[in-house]
């Protein structure tokens, strides 16, 4: 497994909250790249058809972690493009993706908890 696949499941490994995001006063420009790329992959997506609820993790300055969910759909017009603009019929998708979403965020915390 490469450390792009053990981030983008939040598997941090020995690295810990620091692979979250704190920066050690030492690190090295690959490390800080490394980091950086860390911070902007998201912890999961759910997908139906062009439409996509996408996960966020982010950890707190007081180092609890929290969730935020992100709802788009994509489209063509030339090149492939996003909105947050939702036809008629792209409801009912979009709400079974973010109970998907909701689902996944509840069972990570009650993971966290039990930890």
């Amino acid at each position: 497994m490469n450390e792009l696949e053990s981030v983008y499941g939040r598997d941090y490994g020995s690295k810990g909250v620091a692979a979250a995001g704190a920066t050690s006063a030492v690190e090295t420009g690959a490390e800080t790249r490394a980091n950086a790329a860390i911070q902007n992959l998201p912890d999961k997506k759910f997908k139906a058809g062009g439409i996509t609820a996408t996960v966020w993790k982010g950890i707190s300055p007081k180092g609890t972690a929290y969730f935020n969910v992100q709802l788009g759909r994509s489209y063509k017009d030339n090149n492939w493009k996003n909105t947050s603009s939702l036809r008629e019929n792209d409801v009912p998708k979009a709400m079974v993706l973010l109970q998907k979403a909701y689902e996944y965020v509840i069972l990570q915390t009650t993971n966290a908890v039990l930890n």
